[in-house]
């Protein structure tokens, strides 16, 4: 079964926030083993397919890895119908969502009184939230962001047949932003570790966006992140 690719945007007047997130399913749509399966924008990016909703399944569920575009602050981030913010109920990865990347300002801020902890309680089974420590740009060189993370993250390492190496999950995100950012701009991601739930371990350090599935790290959890200048 291929790994399924999902893409969510809110232009706001800007389309190289739906350009970001659809280049990431374009590029690994062309990758044998991946497939783009979910695309939503501006009116149809909405609260009950990211907070947990009775009598519905949320669609950012789905996939195996997410890249959305839209605003953020260190709480939350903006759907067409209102926001998504640390204090609603969310599972991500409660059925199959390893990887949820956002260029949403601020979501992953970590700091003395503002804890990047705050997120944890949205991880069911989530490997890696990718975002930003600080404010991050778009529709100023910024478009191609979802498509460098693409490209490194898996797609030039399965399109030229292993011989251009493949990036880890963590290195995938630090380069696409280096390649669209300002030095200003620090990258930052929220990763969970641990063991599955029979006892194997499912270290996500150096995690790649493969062909299968992962191990998900369910049991002995532990959370880590970082951040640094693009």
């Amino acid at each position: 079964m291929a790994r399924e690719i999902g893409t969510w945007w809110i232009k706001d007047g800007i389309d190289g926030r739906r350009i970001e997130a659809q280049g990431f399913g374009e590029i690994l749509n062309l990758v044998s083993g991946f497939a783009w399966t979910e695309d939503h924008g501006d009116n149809n990016v909405l609260e009950k397919d990211f907070v947990e909703t009775a009598s519905y399944v949320e669609k950012v569920d789905n996939p195996d890895a997410v890249m959305m575009s839209s605003h953020g602050n260190p709480n939350g981030f903006s759907v067409s119908d209102g926001s998504i913010s640390t204090s609603d109920t969310i599972r991500f990865g409660k059925s199959d969502l390893e990887i949820f990347a956002t260029h949403a300002c601020k979501l992953l801020e970590h700091t003395s009184s503002n804890s990047v902890g705050r997120w944890i309680p949205a991880f069911d089974r989530l490997h890696y939230m990718c975002g930003f420590h600080n404010s991050s740009y778009s529709g100023g060189g910024q478009n191609q962001r979802g498509s460098y993370f693409a490209m490194y993250g898996a797609a030039l390492h399965y399109l030229t047949f292993g011989i251009f190496p493949q990036y880890t999950v963590r290195s995938a995100w630090k380069k696409a932003n280096q390649l669209v950012e300002g030095s200003s701009v620090e990258w930052a991601y929220l990763r969970c570790t641990g063991k599955t739930s029979s006892g194997n371990t499912a270290d996500t350090y150096n995690e790649k966006l493969m062909k299968s599935e992962p191990s998900d790290p369910t049991n002995d959890r532990s959370f880590w992140t970082a951040h640094g200048s693009c």
